[in-house]
């Protein structure tokens, strides 16, 4: 099964497709492999580290965004709304995947840019924070539970 979407790297798009162990990006192949926080494309090894909107890619950051991956689907249980919940100060899926450590529980203080939540896409760990000083109102997933691009996973208030 591929998988195809635009990652937006410093405002310009890429295309990209994902076929088992090749990488399809703007119609160019390359043979890839992740494992943890590295990343090989073409036999060339890279360190990336993902948090929110930013990349790092063997220590220089850019801002990325991946556009045209799923939307949360009808039905999941979510209490809040991703409009009033950003607003909130809230905390949801960079991409799709699962739910590896929950590090607050509802009730406990956090501040800005501490981590929260740890969400493991395409084999790699993101570390996501909290964008405010503040307490946690609501946890919205359980470790190991798969989650949606932009899904809501924490509420800070």
């Amino acid at each position: 099964m591929s998988k195809k979407f635009k990652l937006m790297l410093e405002d310009v798009p890429y295309e990209v497709e994902g076929k088992g162990d090749i990488m399809v990006v703007n119609g160019h192949e390359f043979a890839f492999s992740i494992a943890r926080n590295a990343v090989n494309v073409g036999g060339t090894q890279h360190t990336i580290e993902v948090r929110g909107p930013k990349a790092t890619v063997d220590g220089f950051t850019y801002n990325i965004e991946a556009l045209g991956l799923e939307e949360p689907k009808p039905g999941k249980r979510h209490k809040t709304t991703h409009a009033a919940a950003e607003k909130a100060g809230a905390i949801t899926a960079i991409m799709p995947g699962m739910i590896v450590k929950i590090l607050k529980k509802e009730g406990q203080k956090v501040e800005a840019g501490e981590k929260v939540i740890i969400l493991e896409a395409m084999k790699m760990q993101n570390e996501l924070q909290s964008k405010i000083s503040g307490t946690v109102k609501q946890v919205l997933v359980k470790e190991g539970e798969s989650v949606e691009m932009r899904q809501v996973l924490v509420v800070i208030e």
